[in-house]
């Protein structure tokens, strides 16, 4: 099964998001839109794991939770990966996590391995995934796009409380991936 760790967020949060990614829909771009259902902070990508690595991965997230402290993001920052000049994905999320946030990636990402999920090479950045970018564009499009909605992320009053975080199964299918909770830990 494929699978993600993230952190889920409230309905007022994705509507708002949601009214950001019509804004941009609006100016025509090639780009695959993530469902407002769907809309979450990742906090680490799996992959495909089996179930034994699943019980495993439970167990860890467990132990971790039980040492974590909850927090706040304040979400204020638009973006594209991996870079302006080749975006493949659209993303809003934060310039300064909290440390409580970036403690909790980091013991992920040192005791996944345990379970046999390899290391991730790219350092972590807080962020909601709002669209992907399938075909080049042109990047001053997209620049006058972003424009049109940045001083709404920048004003805008985002706050996201972390109390828990949840494990995803993720089902490819022709309409777009489908998430299940394999799990909900909640957080010290």
């Amino acid at each position: 099964m494929r699978a993600f760790i993230a952190i889920e967020l409230p309905i007022a949060i994705k509507d708002a998001l949601s009214k950001i990614q019509d804004k941009l829909e609006a100016e025509k771009l090639q780009i695959n839109w993530v469902k407002s259902q769907n809309l979450h902070l990742t906090l680490r990508f799996l992959g495909d794991i089996s179930s034994e690595q699943l019980i495993q991965i439970k167990q860890l997230i467990t132990e971790i939770t039980k040492t974590a402290s909850g927090f706040k993001i304040k979400l204020e920052a638009l973006g594209v990966f991996p870079n302006a000049h080749a975006p493949r994905i659209v993303w809003i999320g934060t310039n300064q996590p909290p440390l409580e946030l970036k403690q909790l990636a980091k013991q992920l990402e040192t005791k996944l391995p345990v379970s046999g999920i390899p290391q991730e090479e790219r350092s972590f950045r807080a962020h909601i995934t709002i669209g992907r970018i399938k075909s080049r564009l042109v990047t001053s499009d997209l620049k006058k796009a972003f424009d049109k909605v940045e001083k709404d992320v920048i004003n805008a009053s985002w706050e996201l409380k972390c109390g828990r975080i949840t494990l995803f199964e993720s089902t490819l299918g022709p309409g777009g991936p489908t998430y299940t909770v394999l799990g909900k830990f909640k957080i010290t």
